[in-house]
């Protein structure tokens, strides 16, 4: 996962703009089809981070209309910041909206994440390197 990370103030710091990044997926679907099987597609995604192993985890997700991803955990602290569209997590907390922020504690597990009629569009920001792990015990260690 490559960004268009761009050091400042000497290296400890950096910036990164989702209009210079490409958009690509979690994981690669011919290498690890597995991880497709718990969505109804594929969704895709951008690193802006510095590189995988030392963050910042923030990551834009792209969710067509309507697709959804199985119920699901992260090992780190995950935040969700909507962008455009909407999407419910499907736990009683709700639809969200642009402008609408949600947390959730690791190993939580949640969903399944469902976009509303218009897709979503969201910044997801982890407290460290994401692994998703899917209700069941299938579990997809993100390699970045």
């Amino acid at each position: 996962m490559r960004s268009q990370f761009q050091p400042i103030m000497g290296g400890v710091g950096g910036r990164s703009r989702i209009d210079d990044n490409e958009w690509h997926y979690l994981a690669d679907p011919d290498e690890n089809p597995e991880f497709f099987e718990h969505m109804t597609e594929p969704v895709q995604i951008q690193f802006l981070g510095k590189n995988w192993d030392e963050g910042p985890w923030i990551m834009p997700n792209k969710f067509p209309p309507n697709a959804k991803a199985d119920r699901h955990a992260h090992n780190h602290a995950t935040i969700y910041y909507i962008t455009k569209g909407s999407m419910t997590f499907n736990d009683g907390s709700g639809w969200y909206h642009p402008g609408d922020l949600r947390w959730i504690e690791p190993y939580n597990e949640y969903g399944p994440e469902e976009a509303g009629p218009d897709g979503v569009e969201f910044l997801l920001i982890s407290a460290g390197p994401i692994d998703v792990q899917w209700e069941g015990g299938d579990t997809h260690i993100v390699k970045g």
